[in-house]
């Protein structure tokens, strides 16, 4: 794993993890790495108020848009989202991508 991509992983679960028992923000001080290699994350994150342990896997995978019939200008609009996509986006497209009918363009209207 590429140590920007490492970095960018480790800050994003900071700015946005809470603990699912109670809530708390965490700091870069409560996450452990517990196992990195190639595109494949393991961390442990610990709740400093109630004490609660996380285990956490990612992974970051590229993805090949061009046999999705997509022209240019979409390819484009995605690549360029890059570190701005909200967890609104991804939610969306999560349902978006569970339609059995779904079109490429499909994926490009609100």
């Amino acid at each position: 794993m590429k140590y920007k991509i490492l970095k960018w992983m480790l800050e994003s679960f900071v700015k946005v993890y809470k603990c699912p028992m109670c809530n708390t923000e965490i700091n870069e001080n409560d996450v452990d790495i517990v196992w990195a290699a190639w595109n494949t994350l393991n961390i442990n994150i610990e709740c400093n108020k109630c004490k609660k342990s996380s285990m956490i896997k990612a992974e970051i995978n590229n993805i090949n848009l061009f046999p999705l019939n997509m022209n240019q200008e979409q390819i484009n609009w995605i690549s360029n989202k890059g570190e701005r996509i909200t967890d609104t986006e991804i939610t969306d497209l999560n349902k978006k991508l569970k339609n059995s009918k779904l079109n490429a363009s499909d994926l490009f209207e609100n």
